[in-house]
């Protein structure tokens, strides 16, 4: 079964039994990020551990006020591993960028993400992560 929210221009969907897929289209506003990371949040908390699959082919990235409030972000959502999938070489860049100063100021929750060219190919890796960690 899967349930579907729209924030905006963007969607959010649940794929059971634990993937939460977001589809960004053009620019993350701030209100937007904090509406889709609300919903994750009541999701994860009804569901359990996440899986978040990406598709950025059609983001243009972060407004500012957006980075500068992942920037400054204490608490995440934890999810089991992250995938992207379709970024531009700019998404990855400040995306890595993203990840690797909160990495650097403590603020990292250990959580996996890569950037896959393809769905499929974001999808292999989630289950191969789904596989590891139920073999733990």
């Amino acid at each position: 079964m899967e349930t579907e929210w729209s924030f905006g221009p963007h969607s959010l969907s649940f794929e059971a039994p634990d993937t939460a897929k977001f589809v960004l289209r053009g620019p993350l506003e701030h209100a937007e990020m904090l509406a889709i990371r609300a919903q994750l949040e009541e999701l994860r908390n009804r569901q359990g551990p996440l899986y978040l699959l990406g598709d950025v082919r059609q983001s243009t990235g972060y407004s500012l006020e957006s980075r500068q409030a992942i920037g400054a972000e204490k608490e995440r959502v934890p999810y089991t591993a992250v995938a992207f999938f379709g970024a531009s070489f700019t998404m990855k860049t400040v995306s890595n960028m993203i990840l690797r100063a909160n990495s650097i100021l403590g603020r990292s929750t250990g959580t996996q993400a890569v950037f896959m060219d393809t769905e499929e190919e974001a999808r292999a890796w989630l289950a191969a992560q789904r596989a590891k960690s139920s073999s733990e």
